[in-house]
């Protein structure tokens, strides 16, 4: 049991939560551009009498949010095999996000003024302005999970190597 509880990284689940994060709401923000015309520049007279469609392109944009989740665990789990880190790291994240995810307990309505910022200096709800927004999210997210830094720091924290250098320095 200690054993398998030792393969889990702190750094690696710490760090690749925080990618998730930049996923899920990269592609989120991303999804506003479905419907664009309607959702955000149609007036609010037509949105309220047409709550079906209103309704459909919040699943979409819901569903967006869970597709960019799905693709940050598919991108995590490759990299943990690849690296030679425990697999069960990425599904532990995954399970968390999209329970927080589920709950709308991760903190986007207190975050998104900070991350909404950057598209800002585009006028507010147009396509460049989530376009913007979006790709510097999924860059971020991008660089949590493929950075060579990032990746030296995750290593520092595994309990594997730290076994593994000081039976080595031992020997020596």
């Amino acid at each position: 049991m200690n054993s398998s509880l030792s393969k889990f990284n702190i750094r690696l689940l710490v760090i690749h939560f925080i990618a998730f994060w930049f996923f899920i709401y990269g592609f989120q923000t991303l999804a506003f551009l479905y419907d664009f015309n309607f959702l955000l520049l149609a007036p609010v007279e037509a949105r309220l009498n047409d709550v079906l469609r209103v309704n459909s392109d919040m699943k979409v944009v819901a569903l967006f949010s869970i597709i960019g989740l799905v693709i940050a665990y598919l991108i995590s789990w490759r990299i943990s095999l690849k690296r030679n880190w425990f697999w069960l790291n990425s599904v532990l994240i995954f399970i968390i996000a999209y329970v927080l995810k589920t709950y709308d307990l991760l903190g986007w309505n207190f975050l998104q003024k900070i991350f909404l910022l950057p598209g800002q200096i585009f006028r507010l709800n147009t396509r460049t302005f989530y376009v913007t927004n979006s790709f510097i999210m999924l860059a971020i997210g991008s660089y949590l999970l493929f950075s060579n830094k990032i990746k030296s720091f995750i290593d520092k924290g595994s309990v594997t190597d730290k076994k593994v250098s000081s039976v080595q320095s031992a020997k020596s």
